[in-house]
C-alpha cells in the first residue's frame, strides 16, 4: 500500500437539517466507488466502517445526514462504505477481501475515512468521528486540492470558505454513461434542459441537442453535466 500522510480537523460552519436519503450518496461496493469516481472524475472516499461501531452509526446519522454535506459530496467526490468481510476489491492491480484492505490501510479504529485521487492514489486518512462542521472543512481542503499547493490544513480551516463546487460539464462515453446511471443514485439521464431541475443532482446529457442543453445548465447554475460524445 503507497504512504499517506494525516489530516488533524478543527472548524466551524453553518448547515441545515434536511436530507436526501443518506443512501443517495452512501455507496457499498468499493469497486463500485472506484469505478465511478475514474469516470466521473471526482475523488473517492472510503468509509473503513463496522455495523456494531457506535460512531459509524453517528456519522451516518447526525453528519452525512445533513443536506449541506450531501450535496457538497455529490459535486465534488464518490464516497462508499465498507466493513470487514469477505467481499473482493479491486486495487492498485491486485484482488484483495475487504478485511484484507482493512489490514493493509492498518485500519486501527472505525469510522476511518480514506480520500482517493479519482485514479485511485491515496491522498491522505482520517480516523474516528466528525461533526458536519469540522467533516466540510476536510471535504473542501480535498476538493480544492489545497493538500497538493503545500497549504496547511490548519490555516486553510480557520479562514472562511464558500466553496460548494464547480460549475463543469464533463465529457463521457456510452459505455461510462451506462455505467454511472446503473450505480449512482444520484445520477438522472436527459435530453433537454432540466427545468426545476436539483442543481446539485447529475445530469447524463445526451441527444442531438446536447451542447445546447448543456450551455444552458451552465449558465443556470448546475454543477454536475456529463455529456455523451
Amino acid at each position: 500500500m503507497r504512504k499517506i500522510f494525516l489530516l488533524s480537523v478543527l472548524t466551524l460552519f453553518s448547515v441545515s437539517l434536511f436530507a436526501y436519503s443518506l443512501n443517495d450518496i452512501l455507496l457499498n461496493n468499493f469497486n463500485t466507488v472506484m469505478t465511478l469516481a475514474k469516470y466521473e472524475q471526482k475523488p473517492a472516499i472510503i468509509i473503513f466502517s463496522d455495523p456494531t461501531c457506535y460512531y459509524c452509526t453517528k456519522l451516518k446519522t447526525d453528519t452525512l445526514s445533513d443536506l449541506s454535506i450531501q450535496r457538497f459530496i455529490s459535486n465534488n467526490f464518490i464516497m462508499g462504505e465498507i466493513y470487514p468481510t469477505n467481499d473482493v476489491a479491486n486495487f492498485d492491480g491486485k484482488t484483495y477481501t475487504y478485511s484484507q484492505l482493512f489490514s493493509g490501510f492498518q485500519i486501527r479504529g472505525t469510522p476511518t475515512l480514506f480520500f482517493f485521487t479519482s485514479s485511485g492514489t491515496p491522498i491522505t486518512y482520517l480516523p474516528g468521528y466528525m461533526d458536519t462542521a469540522d467533516l466540510m472543512k476536510v471535504l473542501q481542503y480535498i476538493a480544492l486540492k489545497e493538500y497538493s499547493k503545500g497549504v496547511n490544513f490548519n490555516t486553510f480551516a480557520s479562514k472562511t470558505n464558500d466553496f460548494i463546487g464547480n460549475h463543469e460539464e464533463i465529457d463521457i462515453t456510452q459505455t461510462q454513461a451506462d455505467f454511472i446511471l446503473k450505480n449512482d443514485p444520484m445520477a438522472k439521464e436527459i435530453t433537454a434542459y432540466p427545468r426545476n431541475g436539483d442543481l446539485f443532482l447529475k445530469y447524463i446529457v445526451s441527444g442531438n441537442g446536447a451542447s445546447s442543453t448543456v450551455e444552458q445548465m451552465l449558465k443556470a447554475g448546475f454543477y454536475n453535466i456529463y455529456m455523451v460524445k
